[in-house]
């Protein structure tokens, strides 16, 4: 059966999951915190990164470099754009990836990395610079997959779409709306994905990304989050993929 390398940033994004573990090992790669087992009669690999895109980014790496899953699954939390339509524990497949402040700021505005001119990873013939996109068929399986789930504490939206990666936040409204308008039809912002997909793409491993929202875009009001909810919720959506996707 083939393997799977689940990513997340922080414990409490993974902890239900690396509980239902069976027969776990733990362990330590490089100073990055491991929990290997059984999972929906699947092997998998739980990896705690750390926060932002350079923890990621070196944590996956280490991983590939000591072993070659069939799938990175990247799980989290996410705050999402106004324009997105989503609430607070609703769920969110990534379409593609996006470096969200990589680029430069000019008298006109804030520019992607293209404006640069020099391309954050070539593959062949082709050159990234901000957009990293995701496996169509993967997506479209995932999104099916998880619009089949029975929740018993109410139904969460769904939608697919892309997905910002910053290292600044938005923790204002203005900010998030401009950020939903330079990446058309974003649907939320994390700290992390993109520096995956990036790395995936390197290695030519199949990257999948779902999060749930613990916060909406706005003007900052940490009373209105709920990590718990959101963190919970990217696990039971993980779990099931775990158990349905075939690749």
């Amino acid at each position: 059966m083939s393997a799977i390398l689940l990513l997340t940033a922080t414990a409490g994004e993974q902890q239900s999951i690396v509980d239902q573990l069976t027969e776990p090992v733990r362990y330590s790669l490089s100073g990055r915190r491991v929990s290997r087992g059984g999972l929906r009669d699947r092997p998998v690999w739980v990896m705690e990164t750390g926060l932002g895109a350079v923890n990621t980014a070196h944590a996956l790496t280490v991983a590939l470099q000591a072993a070659r899953p069939s799938l990175v699954l990247q799980i989290g939390v996410g705050g999402a754009y106004a324009t997105a339509g989503q609430a607070v524990g609703d769920l969110a497949v990534a379409t593609e990836e996006n470096y969200g402040d990589l680029g430069v700021r000019t008298p006109e505005g804030w520019q992607p990395a293209a404006a640069i001119g020099i391309s954050v990873l070539e593959v062949g013939e082709e050159r990234y610079f901000n957009r990293f996109p995701l496996q169509e068929s993967l997506v479209a399986s995932a999104s099916e997959a998880l619009g089949g789930v029975s929740w018993a504490d109410g139904e969460p939206g769904l939608v697919a779409g892309p997905f910002v990666t910053v290292q600044e936040c938005s923790g204002t409204a203005q900010l998030g709306a401009e950020r939903a308008e330079l990446f058309a039809g974003a649907v939320c912002e994390n700290m992390e994905g993109a520096a995956a997909a990036h790395i995936c793409r390197l290695y030519a491993i199949p990257f999948l990304e779902v999060r749930s929202i613990s916060n909406l875009v706005e003007d900052r009001r940490r009373e209105s989050w709920d990590l718990t909810l959101a963190a919970d919720r990217a696990q039971r959506a993980a779990v099931h993929l775990i158990g349905e996707l075939n690749f």
